[in-house]
């Protein structure tokens, strides 16, 4: 089962709703893992955004729901348009903030509504011959922060979307490496129960989609690494 719902709008287009959210993340006193609230807004919009395009989506509203200080809607709302806005899109935001009752912890929710044409959707389009390879690497809690340059970059995620020779790509959250790849093999009733064999580990969290995976053919590898670069890591998959 991939993150997103899927729901017919008209003959022409599909409607795809995914979301994210953080907690106990953020600036307030009692928060566990202490961060600038604008590194959690695009982490959440990261995550929202890339699962909706894995689907095909171009995100058209975003949906905020804001539990901390009030002070916080602007800083949250500016990343999500400059992070949409990197990738080409102009997205309205609308959503609400809790202000009678605000917690001592940070906590926030995000959905982006995404358009998808009824013939583009991205999934189960991976075929038996094809390799595998996860770009960027797992990363979760304040990982996030201090290695902000092994994550997948927002820009090669949608360059490698647009690639005729990757099948699919799908980004990994917090089940990790092995259990996303096992969706992938699942979705298109592809032999399950084979060991990985890989340069990361494939079963830690990837916390907002630090990295994803990609099906492509094997054929055109050398390509796909010289886009990817060091972000490229093989996934052998051993019967």
């Amino acid at each position: 089962m991939r993150d997103g719902q899927i729901l017919p709008l008209d003959e022409t287009y599909n409607l795809v709703i995914t979301s994210d959210n953080a907690a106990n993340i953020g600036e307030q006193q009692l928060d566990q893992i202490k961060a600038p609230y604008s590194i959690v807004a695009l982490s959440l919009c990261r995550v929202a955004i890339m699962e909706g395009m894995a689907l095909g989506g171009v995100p058209v509203a975003a949906l905020l729901f804001n539990f901390s200080d009030h002070k916080v809607w602007d800083v949250f709302v500016e990343a999500i348009q400059n992070m949409t806005a990197s990738l080409g899109y102009s997205v309205p935001i609308t959503g609400s903030t809790e202000t009678n009752f605000p917690l001592p912890q940070s906590a926030f929710g995000l959905s982006i509504i995404s358009k998808v044409p009824k013939h583009a959707s991205f999934q189960r389009n991976t075929p038996n011959h094809a390799a595998f390879a996860v770009i960027g690497e797992p990363l979760v809690g304040e990982e996030v922060l201090t290695k902000q340059e092994d994550m997948a970059p927002l820009r090669l995620f949608q360059q490698l979307l647009n690639n005729e020779h990757v099948y699919e790509i799908l980004p990994v959250g917090s089940r990790g490496i092995e259990q996303e790849l096992n969706t992938v093999l699942e979705d298109n009733h592809l032999p399950l129960d084979r060991t990985i064999m890989a340069e990361v580990n494939v079963q830690k969290s990837a916390g907002p989609s630090s990295c994803f995976i990609i099906s492509y053919n094997k054929e055109r590898e050398e390509e796909i690494q010289l886009i990817s670069g060091n972000y490229f890591h093989s996934l052998l998959l051993v019967d």
